[in-house]
């Protein structure tokens, strides 16, 4: 085979649509570091861009890489609406995917229920092009919109996953759930999603950050970074956050990150509680120069996720130096104890988080943990070692006719 893979990806959502969470993100720097290291990358994607906005449809050169490029389709979705409620249906896909396959040498699907995968089993299936599924943590029927998961898994999901080449796992406790599928072992590859080390390498200024939200410099300052969805525990974090604000008047805590079905229910939260002038929305922050002066404006990062397959926040907070606190549902809570790089609380109990809260806040050492962590996280999960994985996982595979 030669050196040159010819590599598509296929995804609901591309960048610039970070709004859609993590997995834009993982997409975007994994296809963009083996465009840059000469293979030939196509993504295959929709027009989705955010709750109220679409991208131009068709064919595009993406920006963000060097000359060689990633190629990149939009197929416009039938509704923007159902797209942002992760309902997305763009008819066209299925006869660009079969277009593509010819010119192809191994897929890699993103996501797991998303109908960019039904539409594209069928061309998949009669091509024999090998296939990879990476379900980002999809692969739970719980947590949600549980009839739709099971319509789809008897319809396409089951034929997805029993004749993919690979199956993605992020962490050791993804790869328990593909077992617990009755899952062949030796089909499921463990790749964690690395970070862009060099992301946060910038000048960022926590002072102007906190004035920005009116936010003294000497205020205690929690933060939470991620999508405003009930499956993030953000209203887990609101009550442990009241048993805080009680113990340390002058604590504030700032929500940032899109609402996704959450807000309105937070907004009561506080007004219930009767904390609203010491917490904060603070919205998207796409850029990382905003992204670093928040999170080195935070004395302490928490992503109390109810789920959550690894937690990219936790990792970008650990490469500002800033203490992190999650849960035990969050696939890098091993991680984070195993090395000693931050706190873990049991999901739910809001005593233990806010005495983990306290005791960060108070603790000389914490910062030094941070540091610690950030070492760790630049030395074993920057993208380029990451994309190297992936480079070796898809050559395995292409030889390998999915079926």
């Amino acid at each position: 085979m030669a050196d040159q893979l010819r590599i598509l990806h296929i995804t609901p959502y591309y960048a610039p649509a970070w709004a859609f969470g993590g997995p834009v993100r993982v997409v975007y720097e994994i296809a963009r570091r083996q465009a840059a290291g000469g293979h030939a990358v196509t993504v295959l994607t929709t027009d989705a861009l955010d709750s109220s906005n679409r991208l131009p449809a068709g064919r595009h050169a993406d920006e963000g890489v060097d000359d060689k490029g990633v190629e990149v389709y939009r197929c416009r979705n039938l509704s923007n609406f159902l797209a942002w409620r992760r309902l997305f249906y763009p008819p066209a896909l299925k006869r660009r995917t079969a277009e593509l396959l010819p010119a192809v040498d191994v897929v890699h699907l993103h996501e797991i229920r998303s109908m960019t995968n039904a539409l594209a089993l069928h061309p998949l299936l009669q091509s024999g092009v090998p296939y990879i599924v990476s379900p980002h943590g999809g692969l739970p029927v719980e947590l949600g919109r549980t009839a739709y998961k099971r319509f789809f898994d008897v319809m396409w999901g089951r034929r997805l996953l029993d004749r993919a080449a690979r199956l993605h796992a992020i962490t050791e406790m993804e790869r328990q759930q593909y077992l617990d599928r009755g899952l062949p072992e030796d089909r499921v590859a463990v790749i964690p999603n690395g970070i862009d080390v060099d992301a946060f390498t910038v000048d960022a200024d926590a002072g102007a950050f906190r004035r920005q939200f009116d936010i003294s410099d000497d205020a205690p300052l929690i933060g939470f970074v991620g999508r405003l969805n009930p499956i993030k525990g953000i209203d887990f974090l609101v009550g442990a956050f009241a048993e805080v604000l009680a113990r340390k008047p002058g604590t504030i805590l700032l929500l940032a990150g899109p609402d996704d079905g959450a807000r309105a229910d937070l907004e009561k939260q506080v007004d219930r509680l009767g904390i609203r002038s010491s917490v904060r929305f603070g919205g998207l922050f796409e850029d990382n120069k905003t992204r670093a002066a928040a999170y080195r404006a935070f004395d302490v990062c928490v992503l109390p996720s109810r789920y959550e397959i690894l937690g990219i926040t936790l990792l970008e907070s650990l490469l500002n130096a800033t203490p992190v606190i999650t849960t035990d549902r969050c696939g890098l809570a091993d991680l984070l104890t195993g090395e000693d790089i931050g706190r873990v609380v049991p999901f739910g109990s809001t005593g233990d988080l806010a005495a983990a809260i306290l005791a960060t806040l108070d603790d000389p050492a914490a910062v030094e943990r941070a540091i610690r962590g950030c070492e760790y996280v630049a030395r074993h999960l920057n993208w380029d070692a990451i994309t190297d994985l992936w480079i070796e996982t898809y050559r395995a595979v292409s030889a390998v006719p999915c079926g």
